[in-house]
């Protein structure tokens, strides 16, 4: 007989977002921010400890008070990155 458990041994507040929310550009881990009139701002984060869809992120704490996008994300990434090129 198997059985598969998760056991947490150790508990920590900490401001985490959902995995859709973060993208990797670079080398580098992003999150955006919305900004009035429909616009965005693209932040770099460092991500931390990923669970159960979530993952961990260090910011700033003058951000820490923002809205993030936590949806969507990768599109908003290729719109920009796609719109610099042009």
């Amino acid at each position: 007989m198997f059985m598969n458990a998760e056991i947490e041994v150790k508990s920590n507040d900490v401001k985490a977002l959902p995995d859709d929310a973060l993208v990797r550009f670079e080398n580098k881990v992003y999150v955006f921010i919305t900004r009035s009139n429909n616009q965005f701002e693209m932040v770099e984060v460092k991500a931390g400890t990923a669970e159960n869809g979530f993952t961990e992120i260090t910011v700033d704490e003058k951000l820490s008070n923002e809205t993030f996008v936590i949806k969507g994300a990768y599109n908003l990434l290729m719109k920009i990155k796609n719109t610099v090129d042009e």
